[in-house]
């Protein structure tokens, strides 16, 4: 059954109003804490149901998490160890993982709801870490060395994936102890209420409505395989085998590390003490490793290459096929097309959207019932739109891709990161276990996870009007361990090459909650791009080996259509900030940086190389590029520095105040011929123009999503037409 509570009458989350789904299914367990009998919990017609039981249905209600004052804090004693501790002080009574021993066992009761009938049936809960006594310098070097930092010559662990540099390091720290303040100050687990209450604050300490992450968690997010985890889950008052499945979604949603080999208790005993103490020592361990402040040039050549793009590149030879552009009827090209979808200023939610005279913004599809997490990419001639799902559809898949031309979601079993080859002859989507990046969206080293599953597809298999894409079609292959996450197709213009690009990445999926600051770059000096040839045999794609290039402190690499171009984001100055008593490293964007990009594979080996061509001085998300390789987009979130480019007299401005408060993303295209950038949406505050990329004949698509849990498919032709403008 699907559920929601009736307006103002449980005592939930207040931010439950703004998702669409609670993390792993225990909804149905957090709204029987929360309500009194005389509380209403019903389905609503219509209501899609998935079959771990979550829905997209948004659950209204009050304040405060289950188990929780209105306000959020616990009632009196709902703490059973009592008594407030700083996550500061290791040796406090119940401070985090200190609630004592066990050996993780459990034995649900087999009584009507599953429960322990008796204080000795429950058991004693395992300590989530114990107490390490060791001085601050040698602690510092051995949690480094378990999380595998090359600061102390360690590999592997966290470093397989992550930047161990001081800005993640000190960000992790943030988040930990926000979990620890929210819901560790008592982690006795001593009988079902405690159960429920921290489930609950699990919940409520969520950042946005796409579930768990790692963020959620900092730290702690390593230990979820560990007893303390398993005792929780095991006593939720569900039969062992929902137990443990729920406990697997946990662990597929928030474990890490990814790709490394997960901590052993002991070890994270000893990270946990450090994080704890408060990272003593880290700078003295781990070297500064900054980057610069944006200086924009643009070479010559580049404006040369844009030009022979117009008539040789991926829009010119798509034209010539011709490939059939979605909304295009005959005769028509260019801005003409779309014209039978309706605009956005005719719409109650899009009516301020347009902001480019003579530009014209229209609404694809209204994607409200199944709410996308991370990017959504189209296919070169607009008629598909690929996506990962916030929660599973019905046939428990976490893609879907959307026929424009058909009207219909034809269910997709992958979960992120779909993307198409510039020749509109296949697809790629990811079907790893599910984990955003890097807690709180600072980057990684892009290497693949052991468990990421890429799965490539001749454009066939959704020609055919199918239901579903399962990946194990004739016409696709499976990759396993071999691609990264945020992948990007082109095919070389020369021969029958087609390359993938990943490496260093930071996560980004706003709209879910305000968002106050664009995304993290903190990359390494060490940062590497790989390029991987794939092969289509006519039957599905063959990779061959990788190339690296190394990209110091650069990272979300992206390739134009031909692959000639590659751009990357650039890692600006480390600053330290104190923030209640702690120094926190922060690494902000120093801008976009392009290079000339050159491959070649002969079918046994592969080589790349890279030269920079231009510095575009602009932050924001991770960019694409036009098929015609004159246009970069990009989403940028709105900051104070903003305000008078929004129209007030500054961050101070009374009208400015929505802004600080709801956040909201603008669409930015830059002209790779000039340098120039244009804003070329206007949100209101509280909705965010997300994920922006472009179909062959210039149209822009993207996203934009709201606080209140909508989300749109938009297109512009702001491409097409500031050509003409100019």
């Amino acid at each position: 059954m699907a559920y929601f509570v009736k307006a103002g009458v449980c005592p939930v989350h207040p931010h439950l109003s703004q998702r669409r789904v609670l993390a792993l299914s225990v909804l149905p367990l957090l709204l029987a804490a929360a309500c009194t009998p005389d509380d209403q919990v019903v389905m609503r017609p219509g209501a899609e149901e998935a079959p771990n039981g979550m829905t997209d249905d948004p659950v209204e209600g009050g304040a405060g998490a289950p188990g929780t004052n209105p306000d959020g804090t616990l009632p009196p004693g709902a703490a059973a160890g009592g008594g407030s501790v700083s996550p500061g002080d290791p040796s406090a009574a119940g401070a985090p993982g200190n609630a004592g021993g066990g050996d993780g066992t459990s034995t649900p009761n087999a009584g009507g709801d599953g429960s322990p009938s008796s204080r000795e049936e429950w058991g004693q809960a395992p300590a989530l870490s114990a107490a390490v006594a060791l001085d601050d310098d040698s602690l510092g070097r051995q949690a480094l060395e378990a999380l595998g930092s090359s600061a102390v010559g360690a590999t592997g662990s966290c470093s397989s994936c992550h930047a161990l540099g001081r800005p993640t390091l000190t960000h992790w720290q943030q988040l930990s102890r926000s979990f620890a303040e929210a819901c560790l100050v008592d982690s006795s687990l001593d009988d079902a209420a405690a159960v429920d209450t921290m489930i609950g604050c699990f919940e409520g300490h969520a950042s946005g409505s796409a579930g768990f992450t790692p963020a959620d968690f900092g730290i702690y997010a390593a230990a979820s395989h560990l007893p303390w985890f398993s005792f929780l889950w095991n006593h939720s008052r569900s039969d062992a085998a929902e137990a443990a499945d729920e406990h697997a979604q946990f662990v597929a949603r928030v474990g890490m590390p990814r790709a490394g080999e997960p901590l052993t208790q002991a070890q994270f005993d000893i990270v946990a003490e450090w994080f704890t103490r408060g990272l003593p020592g880290l700078f003295a361990l781990v070297p500064d490793d900054s980057g610069e402040g944006c200086t924009p040039f643009l070479d010559a050549r580049l404006a040369a290459h844009v030009s022979d793009m117009q008539t040789s590149g991926w829009a010119a030879r798509n034209a010539e096929v011709p490939l059939l552009m979605f909304g295009c009827a005959a005769g028509e090209t260019g801005a003409e097309c779309l014209s039978e979808l309706p605009t956005a200023a005719s719409t109650s939610f899009g009516a301020g959207w347009d902001l480019l005279p003579g530009t014209t913004l229209r609404i694809l599809w209204d994607n409200s019932a199944s709410p996308t997490t991370y990017w959504s990419r189209s296919s070169p001639d607009g008629r598909f739109i690929a996506s990962g799902r916030v929660s599973p559809d019905a046939n428990g898949r976490l893609g879907q891709v959307v026929d424009l031309e058909r009207n219909a979601v034809i269910s997709g079993n992958f979960a992120y990161d779909a993307t198409f080859f510039p020749d509109n002859s296949g697809f790629m989507a990811q079907r790893g276990q599910y984990a955003p990046a890097l807690p709180g969206g600072l980057p990684t080293s892009g290497k693949p996870g052991a468990g990421d599953v890429a799965i490539t597809c001749e454009q066939s298999v959704l020609l055919a009007s199918p239901a579903a894409v399962t990946g194990e079609e004739p016409e696709c292959t499976s990759l396993t361990g071999q691609i990264g996450l945020y992948e990007q197709l082109s095919r070389s213009l020369d021969g029958d090459d087609y390359w993938v690009v990943y490496g260093a990445y930071g996560e980004d999926d706003g709209g879910f909650h305000p968002v106050y600051e664009n995304p993290a770059a903190a990359f390494e000096t060490r940062s590497v791009t790989t390029l991987m040839p794939m092969l289509n045999r006519g039957d599905g794609y063959e990779p061959g080996p990788p190339a690296r290039v190394e990209t110091p402190l650069q990272g979300d690499p992206m390739l134009s259509p031909s692959g000639r171009l590659l751009v990357t984001r650039v890692k600006g100055e480390e600053r330290t900030v104190t923030i209640d008593g702690d120094d926190i490293v922060t690494a902000e964007q120093s801008g976009y940086a392009l290079h000339f990009l050159s491959t070649s594979y002969d079918g046994t080996s592969s080589s790349a190389t890279a030269e920079e061509v231009a510095r575009v001085c602009l932050n924001g998300s991770k960019p694409t590029l036009s098929y015609d390789e004159r246009w970069m987009v990009i989403h940028h979130y709105v900051t104070p520095e903003d305000a008078v480019e929004l129209g007030f007299s500054g961050p101070d401005d009374p009208g400015f105040a929505p802004y600080a408060a709801d956040g909201a993303s603008n669409i930015y295209l830059v002209d790779l011929t000039t340098g120039e950038s244009q804003r070329i949406t206007n949100t209101a505050p509280g909705q965010y123009a997300l994920f922006p990329h472009f179909r062959s004949d210039g149209w822009i698509y993207f996203v934009v999503r709201t606080l209140e849990a909508d989300e749109y498919f938009v297109a512009s032709d702001a491409a097409l037409i500031a050509p003409a403008a100019n």
